[in-house]
């Protein structure tokens, strides 16, 4: 259990994550996952979560830090980069998380971050229910560094099931996209097929029309 003596010498920052449509980069790769923010609960539950921490410690809070829809496999977020600016400008002093994951899924980052950037700028950071506290000797590096391992494992773990998956359904003929292309809708019988939306079908007949005698993409678009 994380304890905090001496909680006046701290300004946290609470930082929320949470994958929405879970697009996550690595090596150069854009692959969508489906992973599975439902046991790490929604940002309001994370916020309450991370709320209740602090009161219950007399932890000053400075701010929230949330990105909603952005992958843990990428470190260019909005607000985590406003985060670590507020650090550089000495506001706050203490990152507070649900859980490791949340904080990212790289570890080679992950490691950055704990074992040079905050100690540099004399940040403490805390991961509540991993029970990871740099402000703590039981801490260790490698904990930290096997949790950030697997978090990393997990995601591209799933990546592959993905990936797998879209094959199987593409040599079933299954349709690959979420949303049907422009004048088509889901097939009532069968949410995996297309059929032609007799309602939009004029209009995609009369683009072709018009392209057929010559107007621009553009030109077509305005008319």
């Amino acid at each position: 259990m994380i304890t905090i003596a001496n909680p006046e010498k701290y300004i946290a920052g609470l930082y929320e994550r949470l994958s929405n449509e879970n697009i996550e980069v690595g090596n150069s790769e854009v692959i969508v996952t489906n992973e599975d923010e439902q046991e790490r609960g929604s940002i309001s539950t994370q916020k309450l979560f991370l709320r209740n921490f602090c009161k219950d410690n007399n932890i000053q809070v400075y701010d929230d830090y949330t990105d909603d829809g952005v992958s843990g496999a990428t470190f260019d977020r909005p607000d985590f980069n406003r985060m670590i600016k507020d650090i550089e400008n000495k506001k706050i002093n203490l990152i507070i998380v649900k859980d490791l994951s949340r904080f990212g899924r790289l570890s080679s980052k992950i490691s950055y971050y704990l074992e040079e950037f905050f100690i540099e700028k004399g940040v403490r950071f805390i991961a509540v229910t991993d029970d990871i506290d740099t402000g703590h000797i039981e801490t260790s590096e490698e904990m930290v560094q096997f949790k950030a391992f697997f978090n990393e494992w997990f995601l591209r773990d799933t990546s592959r099931k993905v990936r797998n998956g879209k094959k199987t359904r593409a040599k079933e003929g299954k349709v690959m996209t979420t949303y049907p292309t422009y004048g088509y809708k889901k097939d009532p019988l069968d949410y995996n097929h297309y059929v032609i939306d007799q309602d939009i079908a004029p209009i995609v007949r009369r683009i072709f029309m018009l392209a057929r005698n010559g107007m621009t993409p553009t030109e077509i678009g305005k008319y």
